[in-house]
């Protein structure tokens, strides 16, 4: 894995992470960010980080020392060993960490339009996800 620097992303925020990262059909919607840490520090790892900082910016220490207040937060979200792939990676730098807000609005809506499909009522999908008829209608109606 090269290190290379990479541009915060800009995102929403939304929605709170689920197990929305490991599916393969949402990897085209995920930040290039989150593709780079799940990549560097895996999978397991970078769900944890975007669980406990998404939406924030963290400032990675400039070594491995165990000193600060920042590598124990690290060591604290993804483990020893992702921290220290972080910090040797990408040293000094801000990491901004996306809330990935389009990839969990990309599953929600296939979740719709599962439940639909399924035969749910209109009615109670709408409630149970707290929108208007009209975006259900126009949702229902565009491929997802």
């Amino acid at each position: 894995m090269s290190c290379r620097r990479f541009a915060p992303a800009n995102q929403l925020d939304m929605f709170d992470v689920g197990q929305v990262l490991c599916q393969k059909e949402n990897a085209q919607v995920l930040p290039e960010v989150v593709q780079q840490l799940n990549a560097l520090i895996g999978l397991d790892a970078t769900i944890a980080l975007v669980k406990e900082e998404g939406g924030n910016e963290l400032r990675l220490p400039s070594v491995v020392d165990g000193s600060s207040p920042m590598w124990a937060r690290l060591v604290e979200i993804v483990g020893h060993n992702a921290a220290e792939l972080l910090v040797r990676c990408w040293p000094d730098t801000r990491l901004y960490v996306p809330m990935c807000s389009p990839a969990l609005r990309a599953q929600r809506n296939r979740d719709i339009v599962q439940r639909y499909d399924a035969g749910e009522s209109f009615e109670s999908i709408r409630r149970s996800y707290k929108i208007s008829r009209s975006y259900l209608f126009r949702l229902l109606k565009r491929p997802v």
